[in-house]
């Protein structure tokens, strides 16, 4: 009797799983309505031998189309869903930028923080609200020398909801890196050409948001039918 029962067990559980509705995908494009507006270098006055003399503005990427890098879009309205565990997070100190500039982290995601040059830098990640809070001030003055923020960022950042933190470098005030904190996984951070893909997003009606950190936030509508992937391509103004 237990193998006809054991079947059926089975049977239950692949037929609702058959009737659960397959996720979509959100792809698209952010892109810079009109020229950008122009960004000299930044002048590197300490550390110049492993700096440069001079260091790239930044803080708005746009591509010879248009496309804008480093913009985050995240999926308002989704459950939280995708509890797998996510690989380490992690911010680099290199050619005194911070690498990635822009990352997305979920809560309880491992995140540490690595020098790659032969200077000393401090990490100095910051809480941006009302006010600003300081979570953590690390030096780090060793090439490959890392340290922890995963605890750090849970004791200071709100129980839920999207967290925003700046990061900087007191040694180099020119660095700057964000960190884009959330609930869930289904976001991205636009990459060179401006493009964007969110995957396994499950089926529903949501609203897409964005943020950058020059032109500020917008967001769109966005309808995810079960297993389908849906294009939705967003133009800021150059003058926000």
């Amino acid at each position: 009797m237990r193998r006809p029962i054991l079947a059926l067990i089975l049977l239950s559980v692949a037929v609702a799983r058959a009737e659960e509705p397959r996720p979509g995908r959100i792809v698209g494009r952010v892109r810079l309505a009109g020229p950008p507006p122009a960004r000299p270098p930044i002048a590197a006055l300490i550390d110049s031998a492993v700096c440069g003399t001079e260091i790239p503005d930044e803080s708005l990427v746009v591509d010879h189309d248009g496309g804008v890098a480093n913009a985050v879009v995240v999926v308002r309205g989704v459950a939280a869903g995708a509890t797998e565990k996510r690989p380490e997070a992690l911010v680099d100190n290199a050619r005194c930028r911070f690498l990635p500039r822009v990352q997305v982290v979920t809560r309880g995601q491992s995140v540490r923080v690595r020098s790659s040059d032969l200077v000393l830098h401090n990490a100095h990640p910051v809480l941006v609200a009302e006010p600003e809070v300081s979570i953590a001030n690390l030096a780090l003055a060793v090439p490959g020398q890392t340290m922890d923020l995963t605890r750090r960022l849970a004791a200071t950042l709100p129980a839920s909801g999207e967290a925003l933190v700046r990061v900087g470098c007191d040694v180099h005030p020119w660095m700057r890196g964000w960190l884009v904190v959330l609930d869930h996984p289904y976001a991205a951070v636009t990459g060179a050409d401006g493009r964007f893909a969110i995957a396994a997003v499950p089926a529903g009606s949501y609203t897409l948001g964005l943020w950058h950190e020059t032109l500020g936030r917008a967001e769109r509508p966005a309808t995810v039918p079960p297993g389908v992937t849906v294009s939705i391509d967003v133009t800021l103004p150059s003058g926000r």
